[in-house]
């Protein structure tokens, strides 16, 4: 029973119905989808995918494009992202995802069927149990992982309530409400930002007194801190599943990129180039493994790797001051005996850095570096001896301030032949990456990947155990 709550540094008490009008009905709701299979769900958000093809899905799509562009979201990075929308409802997506033998709910795949009651043996047997009540804390410069952790709460039989950003709330719940689908009456939000003094003690309150099941954080530092920080004061200790702030690199076999050039110059800069070079995939740093042992220093690939940023290139008028900064690091990075390349048509907009052995940024100090979050179609591609470089390298990355914040890597992009791949396999086991992938999968998510070491799906639902004698009933 959800009722008042008072503050901890206030002396009045806070009906925190005055703010979220959507309180009084979550327990009703929690029950309602409790008693219900997954099924119906599922084939309801599946036939999503139909409408957005259908003249009333593309209108919608347009005005989602109209908002996001209106906020500042460029142009290309918009239709990259709503183009993806429509992939994440098809049949074959979210079958995969429910289906998807390498997590928990494998055992449920059973002639093609998803079952939420499973028997293993006579003994043994559980049902597929939605968690109840997920807080969904976005992040403001993409609305994908948002949508996909709403939509998969709802399939799952939970109640959402989303933490948005002002910036993109907007965009985000206009689309839950477009589609045909019960979803939305079984999504809420807070309209609240954690940085806003005037929200700050009413979603404190709610983080410390609601009884939340499990509170999915997509955002930097600051986010990941501020909700650790106060629902470790929650009585019913909900499970927290952040998604922190990470990183991508790229790893190129020398020997492969001399024979594949241009393939690796303009992948490779589309990767840098998509979402602004801010997405946890993106590459922010990389490393060319050098197995030929001659003089080539590459300098046309370099030239090809300007051009084909050239080609891709957005323009961030928003971070003018950053790259007067930026040109001090360039002069520092010449001055240590880097090589800078950077574009005649954009100038220092477009920078990569040519190093050896290590960053020539590792004992840059704060006052002297932009941080990958201030920079834009910026790279520095160090070019190394052995992985055993490399595995330094990564173990020191998130101890530059040109990469503060940021935890450790996500993701490696890699160039290379088969027998190359397979080491980088064995370095990102070291390293405790969470993905390996060629460039088409930078922004894309495969939908047997889990995000971040963790299935959604597992995180929203839990097994309820039905053990001994206790009759097997078959789903009807």
């Amino acid at each position: 029973m959800i009722g008042f709550f008072k503050g901890r540094k206030q002396e009045e008490r806070i009906d925190i119905r005055d703010t979220f009008n959507w309180v009084d009905g979550i327990d009703k709701q929690r029950l309602d989808l409790s008693g219900q299979g997954f099924e119906e769900r599922l084939t309801e958000i599946k036939s999503v995918h139909q409408f957005l093809r259908s003249e009333d899905g593309e209108r919608l799509i347009q005005s989602l494009h109209d908002d996001m562009i209106g906020i500042g979201f460029p142009e290309e990075s918009t239709k990259i992202e709503l183009g993806l929308l429509s992939e994440i409802f098809s049949p074959e997506s979210l079958n995969l995802m429910f289906f998807n033998p390498s997590n928990g709910l494998g055992n449920s795949f059973h002639q093609g069927a998803f079952n939420d009651t499973v028997k293993v043996d006579d003994s043994y047997s559980y049902l597929v149990v939605p968690k109840g009540l997920i807080l969904v804390v976005g992040s403001s410069n993409t609305i994908l992982p948002v949508i996909t952790s709403i939509v998969l709460s709802y399939i799952c039989g939970n109640v959402t309530v989303c933490q948005l950003s002002k910036l993109n709330g907007g965009v985000i719940s206009k689309f839950i409400d477009g589609i045909p689908s019960r979803c939305s009456d079984y999504t809420h939000y807070t309209g609240l930002d954690h940085a806003d003094p005037g929200d700050v003690a009413i979603l404190k309150q709610a983080l410390i007194e609601i009884p939340w099941n499990v509170i999915n954080v997509w955002g930097g530092e600051d986010a990941n801190n501020f909700y650790f920080r106060n629902v470790a004061e929650n009585p019913t200790r909900p499970r927290v599943l952040n998604m922190e702030p990470l990183t991508g690199i790229v790893i190129i076999q020398k020997s492969f990129l001399e024979s594949n050039q241009q393939k690796v110059s303009a992948e490779l800069a589309r990767s840098i180039c998509e979402m602004g070079q801010q997405l946890c995939s993106s590459p922010t740093e990389g490393y060319i493994l050098d197995d030929t042992k001659g003089d080539n220093e590459n300098d046309d690939f370099f030239a090809d790797l300007i051009h084909d940023l050239e080609q891709n290139f957005i323009d961030f008028e928003n971070f003018e001051t950053s790259y007067f900064k930026l040109d001090r690091m360039l002069t520092f990075a010449q001055d240590h005996h880097s090589r800078v390349h950077v574009s005649k048509e954009h100038g220092n907009k477009i920078s990569v850095i040519q190093s050896k052995e290590q960053s020539v940024f590792e004992n840059l100090d704060d006052n002297q570096s932009v941080s990958i979050h201030e920079r834009r179609n910026f790279l520095e591609l160090i070019e190394v001896g052995s992985f055993d470089s490399i595995l330094a390298s990564i173990d020191r990355i998130n101890s530059k301030h040109t990469h503060r914040e940021i935890k450790k890597v996500q993701t490696i992009l890699v160039f290379g032949d088969p027998a190359f791949n397979a080491q980088v396999l064995t370095l990102a086991r070291k390293v405790g990456a969470y993905r390996v992938v060629d460039s088409h999968y930078i922004f894309e998510r495969h939908p047997l990947e889990a995000l971040d070491g963790s299935h959604l799906i597992n995180e929203f639902t839990y097994h309820l155990s039905v053990i001994g004698s206790v009759p097997y009933q078959q789903p009807t």
